[in-house]
């Protein structure tokens, strides 16, 4: 199986040092795969998504499941991320998707994207998850002049075509209730929307889970399935599991040769983050920096960032195009940089954490939902950054699809149904990224 970038990005054995692993200690007591056993149902990936699935085959449907993870659980994105449950989990603009699937179609996209954002809400109060819960609305702060007319445009969409509450701020307005900095000219807000700790969110839900007797193993790396009759076996160092069906759930972390129909859809693009030391309220005060809710600017290679319930600051960015340990340093030191131009007054404070993931894109640049024809594999990846909000429910949803197995079709917008086109020329998508970037480099410079 040959990854797209250095190897450093999938060293499963070893969880990544993140603030959130450091300061949060819970021991879910799980144990790797030493032997071979036999199951319904196998899913594969140990994040939002496969927990979501398995609780809801489980609860709903009483069928017999495993879970596997590679690394610790929840080694990938849902242990990493920055925590924000936004929507939609999309690149597309609305008026392109429009375009491309119809109004129609794209407006029960939106409306499925606001009931996946609750939707994790819901399961948060109903599993009783404490997960540093901050904020109670998404922000979207214009970091020029010129796109303080975009988010205008865009609050009355969401409030005119969706009923969602949304708010407006004129750059002294979020001045007083968010933030200062040298690119915030305006902003506007938009609910459901809020920010968590995201390995409690993850803790909490498998906590759940094991409390519905689903069986999980971790650092069970699947490094080959084979076809048995009607059966599936799926291929461990130390053990096997035979299953009648099987679910992938890796979203960016998926492993390329695992199962050939799945091969040359994603696109992983690394996502870095870098975390301050906690702030005094004097520093906070410099900038003005009073709001605890998720904020992303408008840049084409966007910004996001936050503030945590200790009073550090959080700042997000697109990754580096190797991976390795090395560029990770390099890409934070860059990151360090972008932040103290954008907070000036705090070009003294320290950054105390840096760490990556991968966030999942496709050709569709909207999350897929399906099953494999003629096959009994199920999928559910291409979240776009927006995990948070989108993959808990994604799960639910393809819960249904494999109970119902037969059938391909599930109550939701078609978007998020089906398949994306492979990409030509697979071993290219970094180069593919690469012009992408530029591309989007370029605009911002030119604020466009």
């Amino acid at each position: 199986m040959k990854n797209l970038y250095h190897s450093d990005m999938y060293q499963f054995n070893f969880p990544v040092k993140s603030y959130w692993e450091d300061t949060t200690k819970v021991n879910l007591n799980l144990e790797k795969l030493t032997k071979d056993i036999n199951c319904e149902i196998v899913i594969i990936g140990g994040g939002y998504t496969g927990l979501s699935c398995a609780i809801n085959l489980i609860k709903n449907y009483q069928l017999d499941v495993i879970l596997v993870e590679a690394g610790k659980l929840g080694w990938g994105a849902s242990s990493r991320n920055a925590g924000f449950c936004s929507f939609p989990p999309s690149k597309l603009p609305f008026d392109q998707m429009v375009k491309k699937y119809g109004k129609e179609e794209t407006k029960n996209f939106y409306f499925n994207s606001i009931e996946s954002a609750k939707y994790t809400r819901t399961i948060i109060s109903e599993y009783n998850i404490d997960c540093d819960i901050t904020g109670d609305a998404n922000l979207v702060v214009a970091h020029h002049p010129k796109k303080f007319n975009d988010l205008k445009e865009q609050a009355e969409l969401y409030k005119n075509e969706f009923g969602l509450e949304t708010e407006i701020y004129s750059k002294d307005e979020f001045e007083d209730i968010g933030h200062g900095g040298t690119e915030q000219f305006g902003a506007f807000s938009y609910k459901p929307g809020f920010a968590l700790n995201p390995i409690k969110f993850l803790n909490g839900m498998a906590q759940f889970a094991l409390s519905q007797k689903l069986k999980i193993f971790q650092n069970t790396f699947v490094n080959k399935i084979e076809k048995n009759l009607k059966n599936y076996i799926l291929r461990t160092k130390e053990g096997s599991i035979n299953a009648k069906k099987i679910v992938i759930a890796t979203n960016g972390f998926y492993q390329e040769g695992l199962i050939p129909q799945l091969n040359s859809r994603v696109l992983p693009v690394i996502s870095n983050i870098i975390l301050t030391r906690k702030l005094t309220d004097q520093e906070l005060k410099q900038h003005n920096f009073k709001t605890f809710n998720p904020i992303v600017n408008t840049k084409n290679l966007l910004a996001y960032y936050r503030k945590l319930k200790d009073n550090r600051i959080l700042f997000g960015m697109r990754g580096d195009l190797k991976g390795s340990d090395q560029s990770s340093k390099e890409k934070s030191k860059n990151m360090e940089k972008q932040f103290k131009l954008i907070f000036p007054k705090w070009v003294n404070v320290s950054i105390e954490y840096s760490w990556r993931g991968f966030i999942a894109l496709s050709q569709k640049l909207a999350p897929s939902i399906g099953k494999i024809d003629q096959e009994e594999i199920y999928f559910s990846f291409g979240y776009n950054g927006v995990g948070v909000g989108s993959a808990p429910w994604s799960g639910k949803q393809l819960s249904k699809l494999v109970f119902s197995s037969n059938s391909k079709v599930l109550e939701i917008s078609k978007i998020y149904q089906g398949l994306p086109k492979k990409f030509i020329f697979p071993s290219l998508r970094l180069l593919y990224l690469k012009f992408i970037i530029l591309y989007y480099a370029l605009r911002d410079k030119l604020n466009m």
